[in-house]
């Protein structure tokens, strides 16, 4: 409201005139009708109205409180105000009564001497409890709880409390707080590091096993154990060995696009034999002439091939391609088995197959076990005594090996190199990747050792 208070500094108004001067630049812009007009000393008249330009205030009545020159006044807007409204109009109906009954119109009369005159002597302080009349039930016994603020003192408190048979906090048990924890964690989730999958129920245990070698997560459940798949998407690429290609039809003639990520003989035995890097992806396009095959000669992966108009992403598992008029074949169209495998791509931006640990070793040397993808080897003392999962056609792949070692003594090669860090020294588990042959063997004069192979995946860079 405060804001429609306006304090004027110097008004002149006449005796018997309704209009107010403002004799100097004080604002009246945004009165409120109905607001009230003080001068000290003076009964307040209410405003009709303001003229900005004329810088004049209109009264509801003719000013009869005599002249008043280069005085001081402020409006205030009241009519919101019902309760001081009231007041005012008391206080002006007082005076008419005062004035009538002993004061005989005398213009000398102040506001201060109606006051004294009219008011009862309790009005002019706190008044006592026996001198109020009307006074709420409440306020003659015991009040309800709305009706309290503040703190109730222990006198105010009855003898008896009936709560009705309701549960409140004054029959609650105790609280055993205990002096030394303010609060007690009893169900939070344990983080341990783990090397072994676990398959044993966890049996309500709160527990996340992280297994940073094979890049899991298990989250044990009530009975048994979640892992967080490690893939983020997965799809089929046809890996080719040397001797397998796409037979055309129909020879080619044109432009020709290929995306391959070579394993060996770099660009060898595609169009235009082109000079490539192994094991990066490279977009290869050619101009061809009576092209009859495709990839005769290439190690790797071919995943899309463009000629013209025509085009076939190679990520399904046939033998036929009908886009490109081609199928997929090896010399005098003997039998082969299918090149496609499941890739799955991991956060660390590398494709990764399907386990292709083979059932039956290529070679396994005479000191050998083999125990479903358990070996044992005992006393392996030349190194031709060896365990050799593939032919010489996969010698050049990139290769993950996860193995668990149970036991070793000496020293076990993974590889043929035989060079660290494919050498196994200690038990356990470990993640080794490699593009030399798979070659498990003596390390140094001799090896006894037992491991199991979880898995062996061929290893890719993403293409992008």
């Amino acid at each position: 409201m405060s804001e429609y208070v306006f304090s004027l500094s110097d008004i002149s108004v006449s005796d018997g005139s309704a209009v107010v001067q403002i004799n100097n630049s004080d604002s009246v812009f945004g009165v409120i009708e109905g607001s009230q007009f003080f001068v000290a000393g003076k009964i307040p008249v209410g405003v009709i109205e303001s003229d900005t330009v004329n810088r004049t205030l209109t009264l509801i009545s003719a000013w009869d409180q005599g002249d008043i020159a280069n005085a001081a006044a402020k409006v205030i807007p009241l009519g919101a105000v019902v309760t001081l409204l009231t007041a005012l109009e008391r206080n002006r109906a007082a005076y008419q009564a005062f004035v009538d009954a002993g004061g005989g119109g005398s213009s000398s009369i102040e506001w201060g001497d109606i006051v004294a005159a009219t008011l009862p002597d309790f009005v002019k302080r706190w008044g006592k409890y026996s001198e109020i009349t009307d006074k709420p039930d409440y306020a003659q016994g015991w009040p309800s709880f709305e009706n309290v603020t503040g703190k109730v003192s222990q006198e105010q408190l009855p003898e008896e409390l009936d709560f009705d048979s309701e549960l409140s906090h004054a029959l609650s048990p105790p609280i055993d707080e205990e002096s030394a924890l303010n609060q007690r964690l009893i169900d939070y989730l344990k983080l341990k590091q783990t090397e072994v999958l676990p398959t044993n129920s966890p049996n309500n245990r709160k527990e996340i096993l992280t297994d940073n070698i094979r890049g899991l997560v298990h989250v044990a459940m009530s009975n048994s154990w979640f892992t967080v798949p490690n893939s983020l998407q997965s799809r089929k690429f046809m890996v080719m060995p040397s001797n397998q290609y796409l037979q055309l039809n129909t020879a080619y003639s044109g432009e020709i696009t290929l995306r391959v990520c070579p394993m060996g003989n770099g660009g060898n035995g595609l169009p235009g034999n082109p000079t490539l890097t192994n094991h990066k992806w490279h977009t290869v396009t050619v101009t061809v002439t009576n092209l009859s095959t495709i990839g005769d000669g290439f190690i790797g992966v071919i995943d899309f091939i463009q000629m013209g108009n025509r085009w076939e992403t190679l990520d399904t598992d046939k033998s036929h391609f009908e886009s490109l008029n081609a199928y997929y074949t090896r010399d005098n169209d003997a039998s082969v088995s299918s090149p496609f495998l499941n890739f799955f791509l991991r956060s660390d931006g590398y494709w990764y197959s399907e386990d292709i640990t083979p059932s039956t070793p290529h070679t396994l040397g005479g000191s050998w076990v083999k125990d479903g993808n358990t070996f044992t080897v005992t006393e392996a003392t030349t190194s031709a005594d060896a365990l050799r999962f593939f032919s010489d056609a996969f010698d050049n792949y990139i290769m993950e090996i996860l193995l668990v070692v149970n036991y070793v003594s000496g020293k076990l090669a993974i590889t043929d190199g035989n060079e660290d860090p494919n050498v196994v020294y200690y038990a356990g588990t470990g993640r080794y990747i490699t593009d030399d042959r798979i070659y498990f063997k003596r390390g140094g004069s001799s090896v006894t050792a037992a491991f199991t192979v979880e898995s062996t995946r061929m290893r890719m860079p993403q293409y992008g």
